[in-house]
C-alpha cells in the first residue's frame, strides 16, 4: 500500500501478495491440484498393471502422436486470444472449422509416421487418432474462456475432462491390462471433451455481430499463426520426442523408467498450467505487471517447499505410485526437477514476450533448447541410459530460460531509457 502524503510507493506485505494471489487462482489451483492428484494415481494403475516395457511402449506412441497433433494445433488458443484484439466480429464457427481441419491434416501426418515408424497401425490406434482430430476445439474453448475471463468455467472444463479421463483409464485398464485398453479410454475421453467445449462454446457466444467467413478468418490468422507454429514446432520436438529417443537408442525399459520419473515432476507443470491464464489475462490488463513480486513472493518460497518434498520424500513416492520395478527413476526424477523449477520459476517470461510481440524470441529461446537436446542426448543416453535423457532434457530447459530472462531484462531497461 502507498505512504500517503510521501510519494513514495512501499511494497504490498508479501501475506497480502499471496492471499490475493490465492484469490484469484484458487479455481485454477484447486482443478490442477485434483487433475495432478488423479494423474498421479492413474500412473500407478498403469504402471503396476503393464510394467515399465509395455509402460514406455505407450509413451512412445503417445510420443508420435503428440507431436503430430500439437506441431500444427498447440497453443492455438493463443491465436484466438489474438484475434480478439484484431477484430469485434464473431468468428467462433470459422474458429472451430480451422481447428478441425488442422486436425485432418494432423491425422494424415501420424498415419504416415507410424507406417514410416512401425509398419502397421493397430485397430485402437486408428480410433485414437480419428476423435483427436476433434480434440482441437478444446484451444477455441480455451482462448474464449480465458478472453472472457472465465476461470470458473475453465477450470470445471479441466476438471471434468481429466477426471472422466481417470475413471475411463483406470476401469479400462484394470479389467484388460492391455495397452489396447489404454487406448480405447482414451478415445472415448476425446469424444466425451469434444462434445463437452462444443456444447459450451454455442451456449456462451452471445456475440450477435456480424460473423466472419472461414476465408476471412484464415486471411486475418495467417501472420500470428505462422509465428505461434514456428515457436511451438520447434519446442514440441525435446517435449515430445523423449521418451520416443530413449525408446530408439536405449529400450523400452529405459523408456519407462525414464516416463514415470517425467510423469512424477508433471504436477510442477500442472502448477504452471494453472497460473498461464491468469498470467495471460494480467499481462493483458495490466501493461506493466510486477513480475518481481510474483517471484519473490510466490514463485520462490513455493519452489523451495516443492523441492524439499521431492528430495525427502521422492523415494517413498515412487515406491507408493509405481513399485519396485521402478525404483531407478528416483534420480532422473530429482535431474528432471532442476529442469522443471527453472521452467517454473521463469514460466510467465513466455506470457510476456507474446503479449508484447516478441514471440520470435520465445522461438529463438526453444531453438537453443532444441539444438542442445539434439546435440546432447544421443551422448548422454549412451553413457548414462534414462538418467541421460533427464541431463539433456533439463540443461536445454535452463538455457531457454536464461535466454528468455535476459531478453526480457533488456527490454525493460531499454523501455525505462526512453
Amino acid at each position: 500500500m502507498a505512504c500517503k502524503g510521501s510519494g513514495v510507493q512501499i511494497p504490498s506485505a508479501p501475506l497480502t501478495i499471496m492471499k490475493k494471489f490465492l484469490n484469484e487462482t484458487k479455481e485454477l489451483l484447486l482443478s490442477q491440484g485434483l487433475i495432478a492428484v488423479l494423474a498421479i494415481i492413474q500412473v500407478r494403475v498403469v504402471a503396476t498393471n503393464l510394467g515399465p516395457e509395455a509402460y514406455g511402449n505407450i509413451g512412445v506412441y503417445l510420443g508420435l502422436v503428440g507431436l503430430s497433433f500439437r506441431i500444427l494445433s498447440s497453443r492455438n488458443s493463443d491465436l484466438v486470444l489474438i484475434n480478439f484484439k484484431s477484430t469485434n466480429k464473431n468468428f467462433l464457427n470459422s474458429a472451430i472449422y480451422f481447428e478441425i481441419l488442422l486436425g485432418i491434416v494432423s491425422l494424415i501426418f501420424v498415419y504416415g509416421i507410424f507406417f514410416v515408424y512401425y509398419n502397421f497401425i493397430f485397430n485402437y490406434l486408428i480410433l485414437y487418432f480419428v476423435t483427436r482430430v476433434f480434440l482441437n476445439i478444446l484451444e477455441v474453448f480455451k482462448g474464449v474462456f480465458t478472453h472472457n475471463g472465465d476461470m470458473k468455467t475453465y477450470s470445471l472444463v479441466e476438471s471434468s475432462s481429466n477426471i472422466t479421463r481417470f475413471i475411463l483409464v483406470v476401469t479400462f485398464v484394470s479389467l484388460n491390462p492391455d495397452i489396447s485398453s489404454f487406448f480405447y479410454a482414451l478415445t472415448f475421453h476425446q469424444i466425451f471433451v469434444s462434445v463437452l467445449v462444443l456444447l459450451l462454446l454455442f451456449k456462451k457466444d452471445t456475440n450477435k455481430a456480424e460473423k466472419i467467413t472461414f476465408k476471412e478468418y484464415v486471411k486475418m490468422s495467417k501472420s500470428n499463426f505462422y509465428k505461434i507454429r514456428t515457436d511451438q514446432s520447434v519446442g514440441l520436438i525435446p517435449t515430445h520426442l523423449d521418451v520416443v529417443v530413449i525408446g530408439y537408442f536405449a529400450d523400452y525399459y529405459s523408456a519407462g523408467i525414464y516416463r514415470i520419473a517425467k510423469k512424477l515432476v508433471d504436477p510442477i507443470n500442472s502448477l504452471i498450467v494453472a497460473f498461464s491464464p491468469w498470467m495471460l489475462n494480467k499481462i493483458n490488463n495490466q501493461g506493466d505487471y510486477n513480475f518481481r513480486n510474483l517471484f519473490i513472493n510466490i514463485l520462490l518460497p513455493s519452489s523451495v517447499i516443492i523441492v524439499s518434498i521431492y528430495y525427502l520424500f521422492g523415494s517413498n513416492l515412487i515406491e507408493i505410485i509405481a513399485g519396485d520395478e521402478f525404483a531407478d527413476a528416483f534420480l532422473p526424477m530429482m535431474i528432471l526437477l532442476f529442469g522443471f523449477m527453472s521452467y517454473y520459476l521463469t514460466f510467465w517470461t513466455r506470457h510476456f514476450l507474446f503479449m508484447n510481440d516478441l514471440i520470435h524470441k520465445h522461438t529463438i529461446g526453444r531453438f537453443i533448447n532444441l539444438i542442445i537436446f539434439l546435440s546432447t542426448s544421443p551422448f548422454f543416453i549412451s553413457n548414462f541410459g534414462f538418467n541421460g535423457i533427464a541431463i539433456s532434457i533439463s540443461l536445454s530447459t535452463v538455457f531457454q530460460k536464461l535466454y528468455e530472462f535476459s531478453v526480457y531484462l533488456k527490454y525493460k531497461n531499454n523501455k525505462n531509457n526512453y
